[in-house]
């Protein structure tokens, strides 16, 4: 049966609309959501929230190091550890969680041996949502040949969204 050209109006516009929604989901709302890193959890005594601005009052610490993503690049940003010990955390574990849900479990051990940063800047600039910014796990691969294994890098997650403290 043939369908009426209002009908046909209204089928098209609502087709339309809906793809302009997932579009502005998919390419709008990841890079607002990017806009801190939550960290909660039973290993501290508030939950928080770090924003660019906030990461960025830490003391700056520069890795350079050799990425499979990136090649030789200068990473800078606060040590993990600075900023657990400014939540006052008591951690055995922490979870970094990423926008697309990626998980990265640490043990505190590692965390302090190998004194990872929350990369903010690379190369001197701003780490883009593109390029894996705004906020992105990095050890120092170079100066430690035990990390440069898939094991290790598949731990310098990118777009870190949320931080979970585990005593």
């Amino acid at each position: 049966m043939p369908q009426s050209p209002a009908l046909l109006q209204r089928r098209f516009a609502g087709t339309v609309a809906a793809v302009l929604f997932s579009l502005v989901v998919w390419f709008g709302g990841g890079a607002a959501k990017a806009a801190g890193i939550a960290v909660s959890g039973s290993g501290i005594a508030a939950p928080a929230m770090l924003d660019a601005a906030r990461l960025a009052s830490f003391p700056a610490v520069e890795i350079t190091t050799a990425t499979p993503w990136t090649g030789q690049a200068r990473f800078a940003g606060p040590l993990l550890t600075e900023v657990l010990r400014t939540l006052d955390a008591r951690a055995s574990k922490v979870s970094l969680i990423a926008l697309d849900d990626y998980k990265v479990d640490l043990s505190i051990a590692d965390i302090l041996k190998y004194q990872p940063i929350i990369a903010i800047r690379m190369n001197d600039k701003p780490i883009p949502p593109r390029e894996r910014g705004p906020f992105w796990l990095m050890f120092p691969f170079d100066n430690h040949p035990e990390l440069r294994n898939d094991a290790w890098y598949f731990r310098a997650i990118w777009q870190i969204d949320r931080i979970k403290v585990e005593p």
